[in-house]
C-alpha cells in the first residue's frame, strides 16, 4: 500500500487518462462469475477437458480485456518519470520513489483485476490436476 505521506507529494497533472470505472466494474463482475464457475467445479470435482478449456479461455479473455484497458496507463510511464526527475532533481532517489509509487497507484485498479485472473487460472489448473492427476490439455506451450 502506498505511503500517504508520499502520495501527498505526487505531481498533480492531467494525463488525460480515460476513466475506466464502469469497464473495470464490468470486468470485476465477469471475473466473479468465473470464480463462481470454478468454485462449482471445486465443489463437484467434475472438471473435464472441455470445461477446463472453456473456463480457461473465458478468464484469459477477461485478462486481455483488462490489459487493453490499462494500455493508456502504460503509455504515460516515460512522461511521468521525466516529470518526477525534473521536479525532484535535487533528490534523484526521492524522484524515483515517487515516480514508481505514482505509476503503481495509477495501475492499481487494473493490476488488482489482472492478478485475480492469474490466480483463477492457477486455481483452475490446480483443480484439473487434482481431479485428473495430470496436467490440463493446454498446460504446455
Amino acid at each position: 500500500m502506498i505511503n500517504q505521506e508520499l502520495k501527498e507529494q505526487f505531481i498533480t497533472h492531467d494525463f488525460n487518462l480515460p476513466n475506466h470505472r464502469n469497464e473495470l466494474s464490468k470486468a470485476d463482475s465477469v471475473i466473479d462469475k468465473h470464480k463462481r464457475k470454478l468454485e462449482a467445479f471445486q465443489a463437484n470435482g467434475n472438471i473435464d477437458d472441455k470445461s477446463h478449456t472453456e473456463l480457461f479461455e473465458e478468464i484469459v479473455r477477461a485478462l486481455i480485456y483488462v490489459g487493453r484497458l490499462s494500455e493508456p496507463a502504460f503509455e504515460i510511464g516515460d512522461e511521468l518519470e521525466a516529470m518526477y526527475t525534473l521536479q525532484f532533481k535535487h533528490s534523484p532517489s526521492l524522484a524515483k520513489q515517487l515516480w514508481l509509487e505514482h505509476y503503481e497507484d495509477i495501475h492499481r485498479p487494473y493490476t488488482v483485476l489482472k492478478n485475480r485472473c492469474y490466480r483463477l487460472l492457477d486455481m483452475l489448473d490446480e483443480e484439473y490436476i487434482k481431479v485428473h492427476k495430470k496436467n490440463p490439455p493446454n498446460f504446455n506451450i
